[in-house]
């Protein structure tokens, strides 16, 4: 499958995993309690639940590839579990660990290997906030936000996950479909996730 229709996948999704402990967690039931109907799960190897979500011990152990994944591990562990999502099948995934090209020449170096490591999936980051999905109720982000589900509306795509963050939690009259964060643009950036909008 090519990086265009994994995208796809990533904005569409029917089935999302979150990676990481408890805040991962309170984001798999932000969407559960946002009316997300597809599968979540929650991946942590050294727990059997968080803030009572029941954890899959390992990506290996995911019943399939996920459509969309958020992870909040670090950096390292972030390119680890790239390589192992990629393997499993999995659509697209968010990198929120910072720590990459936008520290130097080693961030760079470790840049290269993440984006090795995701092959055709689609990958959004590193170093960015995550994807509020308005039109599924899949919030791939890592805190609250203060949207709610929609028919229709527009995407906000920007850089900053600050300005993304304040955004997702101002009272507005406009509906809002999408917003993403896109930070080090490593592979998917504002131009790519435009077409696939559109």
């Amino acid at each position: 499958m090519s990086q265009r229709d994994n995208l796809k996948r990533l904005l569409a999704p029917r089935h999302l995993a979150f990676i990481g402990g408890r805040s991962m967690a309170r984001a798999l039931k932000r969407c559960a309690e946002g009316g997300y109907a597809g599968d979540l799960w929650l991946v942590n190897p050294q727990h059997a639940e968080l803030e009572g979500v029941s954890c899959v011990a390992s990506i290996a152990e995911l019943p399939s590839g996920p459509d969309a994944v958020f992870i909040a591990t670090n950096k390292e562990l972030t390119v680890q579990a790239v390589a192992e999502l990629a393997a499993k099948g999995a659509g697209g995934v968010i990198c929120y660990a910072s720590g990459f090209a936008e520290t130097g020449a080693e961030g760079e170096a470790l840049q290269a290997r993440l984006l090795e490591a995701a092959g055709d999936m689609a990958l959004l980051g590193p170093n960015c906030y995550g994807l509020l999905d308005y039109l599924h109720g899949a919030a791939l982000w890592p805190v609250a936000h203060g949207g709610e589900q929609v028919e229709k509306g527009v995407a906000v795509l920007t850089q900053s996950g600050n300005f993304a963050y304040n955004l997702s939690m101002s009272d507005r009259s406009l509906p809002v479909a999408y917003m993403a964060s896109v930070g080090n643009q490593a592979q998917m950036g504002v131009a790519e996730l435009m077409d696939v909008l559109l």
